[in-house]
């Protein structure tokens, strides 16, 4: 997060948070010439790791989760929601 976070809406945030999450733990990909993040090719793959990951973050206290009360469930579901609302490929396989 950075430092005009104050004009981002709590949901915002979170989704933020949730992308993060989603590409630490390989969920998420990001394309390395436009940075356009996209889910995984095999998606079901990553879902344990990610909820692992999760877990371990909210044990840990890292900071990031207090957006969700440090709730799993809240904060997997809102990475869920974010693997539904990315795009399927970024432009760059389409050159």
């Amino acid at each position: 997060m950075g430092l005009f976070d104050f004009l981002f809406s709590k949901k915002t945030k979170k989704r933020m948070v949730a992308k993060e999450i989603g590409l630490e733990s390989g969920l998420f990909v990001m394309c390395p010439v436009c940075h356009d993040v996209t889910e995984a090719e095999n998606p079901s793959a990553f879902r344990a790791a990610t909820e692992s990951l999760v877990r371990q973050l909210i044990q840990k206290g890292d900071s990031r989760l207090d957006l969700f009360e440090h709730d799993p469930v809240a904060a997997i579901e809102t990475i869920s929601q974010v693997g539904r609302d990315l795009p399927f490929r970024c432009n760059c396989h389409r050159i």
